[in-house]
């Protein structure tokens, strides 16, 4: 009966620090978790406010005043079904000066900046023309989903997904080792209460 006592005992306090680890990890994982939706939504204000930069304005010669925005290109691209390559062709600038101009990093200048004014008001068919009928680019519509803030995006998750993974596997580890050590303090306390047993009973 003593043997089962002190056995029940030292279970008891086994499940109890185990329940006290699991409970620690939980709460890591949840604020692990709320770290990632704010890094995330931290990326997607940054990638909106960048690419929703307001809109400029740029002095040409006869003075009178060209509006100018990175979201107005990139609108203007998507609707337009081309690629950098094939609409840098029409600006006359290189693709990646249009991957700056759509991010934000870079400012046309005045002649390129008539220039895209002009192909703005000009319709699909003309400009198609102009280009040979081409409007995709060599990487095709791969070229298009992939932006720099769909790649921080994922990178950021990634980055989250693996420290979030390393904290989970510690954990285990953890519990793992304390297991080990109280199944090797209860064997110990068996044997010693086997031998006072064992004792008495020779007394």
């Amino acid at each position: 009966m003593e043997i089962r006592r002190l056995a029940r005992k030292e279970m008891k306090e086994a499940v109890r620090e185990l329940k006290r680890q699991v409970a620690a990890i939980r709460r890591r994982l949840a604020s692990t978790k709320k770290r990632m939706s704010d890094v995330e939504r931290t990326a997607r204000r940054a990638v909106s406010s960048r690419g929703a930069t307001a809109a400029r304005e740029v002095s040409r010669d006869d003075g009178t005043q060209i509006r100018f925005s990175p979201r107005w290109v990139k609108v203007h691209r998507a609707k337009l079904g081309m690629s950098r390559r094939v609409y840098s062709k029409l600006v006359g600038v290189s693709p990646q000066t249009i991957l700056l101009w759509e991010s934000g990093k870079a400012r046309p200048r005045r002649s390129a900046l008539a220039m895209w004014r002009s192909i703005r008001g000009k319709g699909l068919r003309e400009l198609k023309a102009a280009v040979g009928g081409e409007t995709r680019g060599r990487r095709g519509r791969r070229a298009k989903a992939a932006g720099r803030g769909a790649v921080r995006k994922r990178a950021v998750r990634r980055g989250v997904a693996r420290g979030a993974r390393k904290a989970v596997r510690r954990g285990r580890r953890r519990i793992a080792r304390t297991l080990r050590v109280r199944a090797r303090r209860t064997r110990v306390v068996r044997r010693s209460v086997r031998r006072r047993v064992r004792r008495a009973k020779r007394k």
